[in-house]
């Protein structure tokens, strides 16, 4: 089959700024509009659709032709896909509550809190095997409501996904502190061509500036 012909189906989650939908229901987001003119450029044909993150994830590891994004590049996620990108990177950090005025400055300081992530989350598993006890949430939004409802005292997840939605949800956020930095990519089944994706990377490395940790 000619490249030109070849359909992927592309899965991703409610993580904005990059990768949302928006008020008509499109699915957008700064790595979204990227993805896509770099999927036009190299003439692929792709369906995007948006699904909590741990099916999105488990749909593109499982099934042939499937791709997931923003999806964090891991030694244990690896050998499981094919990867292209990065997209954008994203800054990994720890929020709470305004009102609440902790004081926690490091990972270490989580242990004797309430700490809130999702499900297949890179961000949370991170956390989770510097020995802290993980509370996990459907999704990124849902977290947040945990957060707001005093469920859970900490969320760690993208700075600027935890700014976005609280803007959006009208909630005043603590940023405690920044403990990493991650490249975020499009992640593909084995079974989709190398040929189709290798084009897809040339198109995207033209349309964006170097990113640390660029390949």
């Amino acid at each position: 089959m000619p490249i030109h012909a070849m359909h992927l189906v592309i899965n991703t989650e409610e993580y904005p700024p990059f990768n949302y939908l928006d008020d008509q229901g499109q699915i957008i987001g700064s790595a979204t509009l990227l993805l896509r003119t770099a999927l036009r450029q190299a003439d692929i044909q792709a369906r995007f659709q948006l699904l909590p993150w741990a099916r999105a994830y488990t749909a593109a590891r499982l099934s042939s032709h499937h791709c997931v994004y923003s999806t964090t590049r891991t030694p244990e996620r690896e050998a499981l896909f094919q990867w292209v990108g990065p997209l954008v990177t994203n800054e990994w950090a720890a929020f709470s509550l305004a009102e609440r005025d902790l004081s926690i400055t490091s990972l270490a300081d989580l242990n004797v809190w309430r700490v809130g992530s999702f499900r297949e989350d890179a961000v949370g598993d991170y956390v989770a095997n510097h020995d802290i006890n993980v509370l996990r949430a459907p999704s990124e939004r849902e977290n947040i409501a945990r957060l707001k409802a005093g469920l859970i005292d900490v969320i760690v997840t993208g700075k600027a996904t935890g700014e976005f939605m609280a803007e959006e949800l009208d909630i005043a956020l603590a940023h405690l502190f920044t403990f990493s930095h991650a490249p975020l990519y499009l992640a593909c089944h084995p079974s989709v061509s190398e040929v189709l994706l290798a084009r897809l990377q040339t198109q995207l490395d033209t349309l964006r500036p170097p990113i640390a940790g660029d390949q």
